[in-house]
């Protein structure tokens, strides 16, 4: 088993309903994901990724399968360079947890939506009991540097208003992951992977209940909560 991120990221296009012609901007990196999937029926998508690397990705993503309504840039989610009201829809998925501006890149997304237009942003979210959340982010920030913070929802909620958008719809979901798969996406060493393993292995079980950890000689499964907001500007 792998990551079941794909389902959440399913989750968020299936609330966003794109509609035929629309000009989409999606902030979710992973060498556009979501952006191929949008370009289908998009009249255009711009796709901003956390470095030239992934763009670069997804560039050769979008030539494979004849894509070339949707482009790529390496630029931070703070500064823009859209005008204002340019898009009618604006994706964010599963990428505040490494953005040390979240306001300003929230703010950001509502000044370049259009009148009438819409928000998605999704993310993984704290669970709510202190020790738990202060593991899972020792995990995280072993795992991957770039790491800073799992907000709880009513945190999720204060970031959008801050940035003047009205939350309209919530769904909520789970993103489980095969330890194996999430270790090699934060390219630990075998060592540090180790480690890391140990740690699941001696957490309380109230925590591993809450994780739904599942473990076994071969196989460690965990499963983050994941909320999922449709949003429209203030």
């Amino acid at each position: 088993m792998r990551s079941s991120e794909q389902e959440p990221l399913a989750q968020a296009v299936g609330l966003a309903a794109p509609q035929v012609g629309e000009r989409v901007l999606d902030l979710s990196g992973r060498a556009g994901i979501i952006a191929l999937q949008l370009a289908a029926t998009a009249a255009s998508v711009e796709a901003v990724q956390p470095d030239a690397d992934l763009a670069a990705e997804g560039r050769r993503l979008a030539v494979a399968i004849g894509r070339d309504n949707i482009y790529f840039h390496a630029v931070p989610l703070h500064s823009l360079p859209f005008d204002r009201g340019q898009f009618d829809l604006v994706l964010c998925c599963l990428t505040l947890a490494q953005e040390p501006r979240p306001v300003a890149a929230l703010t950001e997304m509502r000044r370049v939506l259009r009148s009438g237009g819409r928000v998605v942003v999704q993310e993984v979210t704290a669970f709510g009991h202190p020790s738990l959340d202060l593991k899972v982010w020792e995990l995280e920030r072993r795992r991957n540097p770039r790491h800073l913070l799992y907000y709880t929802e009513d945190q999720f909620y204060a970031l959008l208003e801050l940035a003047g958008l009205e939350s309209e719809t919530t769904e909520h979901s789970g993103m489980t992951q095969d330890f194996d798969y999430w270790a090699d996406t934060g390219k630990v060493s075998v060592e540090e992977a180790g480690a890391l393993k140990r740690v699941f292995f001696n957490l309380p079980l109230a925590d591993q209940d809450r994780l739904d950890l599942v473990l076994g000689d071969d196989r460690i499964s965990f499963t983050y909560p994941v909320t999922t907001v449709l949003a429209r500007g203030g």
